[in-house]
């Protein structure tokens, strides 16, 4: 079990271990299994060293105890150092008797063969295998062989012994040499490493640089991706794929920030008009400064168009925020010529002095159906058909045409007034965008609050289709509104349009070719089939 205190231990030391940065602890491993190899090794071939050396001391001293076995006189000569070689020592034991060194020990008596009682007996004599033993009063080892020799006719134990200072000064030396290279194999190891590791490691601190600057606000900046095609360039590439999804989150998140502060100032503006109007009409009639009949109803007929005018900015308001979050409209088979038919009726209802024509898209008027939401589309229709006649000088005529171009069906909203200037045709469709900077309406009140164009964006996209306007020579403007055909026949149910017949079939009885144009266009899973007029076209 462990207690506190280890526990305590164990995790001072993850936090030093945590401290340390990755390079020192790569070259910290290098080094620590550098020098395990190199240990192992040392001790190893040391070992296998000392041993082939005893074995080699082993085998010299066996073979001048059997020459001495073969020739005991050689003992007693006076040659027999020269015979049997120096730096030996031979001990006789004879039986009962004192041991007798004849060859003196190199080193003098204290350094001599501290050799055991051997008889005749002694496995050491029987079997000739060689074994160690000390000095009798000195520090020095020897390799001892026993064996015996006839002498005058007895057969008496001797000991043949060799010194180990030999083995002992080339092992020595041999672990000099190891520590010595070792040390070496490891500074250049060292060096070596925390280069490769450095270079290795190049990669990182470029990711590390580049996490840098953006964290200090540049989002554009990406890590260089190497052609090694290893892991670190695998990471980078991803990381490069992972930061252009952040940037572009970031860039719609401050898009719709500033979408919505300007939809905000916008709404503000749009509402303190108003707001201001009945507040003004209120104060005046409560200070008593209207007195009479009719200026007290101009006055409440001012209040309650001020009302309406902020009820429809709301009710459109609304409209916007259930069409921003995407919830799932009606899908039913829809006669965009029907709807078409019913605007320009109304049109040619609403503005008698302006000739409102109505025709098929490629000459005849057939059926046009689309899936869709019924009441929606006929908003972007009302809405597209109420701009073109707000926005043009009265007496302009317009034409509204429908069908099939392709698998897209096609309505166009055409006006032949002034036209608009190319680079305000793509902001049409942002939310309270007019085309007065001032804010200010016409004189008739026209101006509108700037949002009808945006719902009828907001439902075309719904509708997976797009939504454009054109112009070009001949023709001031033209909306284009485009969606995929539904598969289900639905003939035209309704009838006459005023200022001459239409019925499906027929062409359009309007043939003016004056110059204004508008064109709307909503396409869904297919590809939006361009719409335009014959002629070169100038569209944003």
């Amino acid at each position: 079990m462990t207690g506190p205190q280890d526990t305590i231990v164990r995790s001072s030391a993850y936090r030093t271990l945590q401290r340390i940065s990755l390079r020192e602890r790569l070259i910290a491993i290098l080094v620590a299994l550098l020098i395990s190899a190199l240990g192992v090794t040392a001790f190893i071939s040391t070992i296998l060293l000392h041993l082939s050396l005893v074995n080699g001391l082993d085998e010299d001293v066996r073979t001048t105890a059997n020459r001495l076995a073969a020739n005991p006189a050689l003992v007693l000569s006076n040659e027999s150092t020269e015979t049997i070689g120096s730096g030996y020592a031979i001990v006789f034991m004879p039986e009962g008797g004192i041991a007798t060194q004849v060859l003196p020990a190199p080193g003098g008596s204290a350094n001599e063969p501290a050799v055991p009682t051997l008889t005749l007996s002694s496995s050491a004599v029987e079997t000739g295998e060689a074994f160690e033993v000390g000095s009798v009063s000195g520090t020095r080892h020897w390799r001892v062989v026993a064996t015996s020799v006839t002498l005058q006719g007895k057969q008496i134990p001797v000991a043949v012994a060799a010194p180990t200072d030999g083995i002992n000064e080339t092992i020595s030396q041999v672990v000099v040499l190891w520590t010595v290279l070792g040390s070496a194999a490891v500074l250049a190891a060292v060096f070596t490493g925390w280069s490769a590791i450095k270079r290795a490691f190049r990669p990182l601190s470029e990711i590390e640089d580049t996490a840098a600057a953006i964290a200090a606000g540049d989002l554009s900046r990406r890590i260089p991706v190497r052609l090694s095609g290893d892991e670190v360039a695998s990471l980078a590439t991803s990381l490069n794929s992972m930061l252009s999804q952040i940037e572009r989150s970031f860039q719609r998140v401050e898009t719709s920030e500033g979408n919505m502060r300007r939809f905000v100032a916008d709404a503000s503006h749009e509402l303190r008009t108003p707001l201001a109007a009945v507040r003004g009409y209120a104060e005046l009639y409560r200070q008593g400064a209207v007195t009479q009949p009719e200026h007290v109803a101009t006055v409440f007929q001012r209040i309650e168009d001020e009302a309406t005018r902020m009820g429809v900015l709301v009710e459109d308001l609304l409209s916007l925020a259930r069409l921003d979050e995407h919830r799932e409209m009606a899908r039913e088979p829809v006669d965009l010529t029907v709807l078409v038919a019913d605007a320009a009726q109304d049109a040619r209802a609403l503005a008698p002095d302006r000739t409102i024509g109505f025709g098929g898209l490629n000459g005849k008027i057939g059926t046009s159906l689309v899936l869709g939401d019924e009441p929606k589309l006929r908003q972007v229709i009302t809405n597209l058909v109420a701009n073109a006649v707000n926005h043009t000088p009265a007496g302009t005529p317009i034409e509204l045409k429908v069908g099939t171009r392709g698998d897209t069906v096609v309505a166009q909203v055409i006006d032949h007034g002034h036209g608009i200037d190319p680079r305000e045709a793509e902001r049409v469709f942002e939310r309270f965008y007019r085309h007065d900077a001032s804010r200010t309406r016409s004189e008739q009140g026209a101006g509108g609050s700037g949002l009808g164009l945006a719902i009828v964006k907001a439902i075309t996209v719904g509708h997976g289709g797009t939504v454009r306007v054109e112009q070009t020579p001949g023709v001031a403007r033209r909306s284009c509104s485009s969606c995929r055909p539904s598969d289900e026949p639905s003939p035209i149910s309704r009838g006459t349009i005023s200022h001459g017949t239409v019925t499906p079939g027929t062409d359009s009885p309007h043939t003016d070719t004056t110059d204004t144009h508008s064109t709307f266009i909503g396409s869904s899973q297919a590809a939006p089939t361009p719409v335009g007029h014959p002629g070169p076209d100038r569209r944003t």
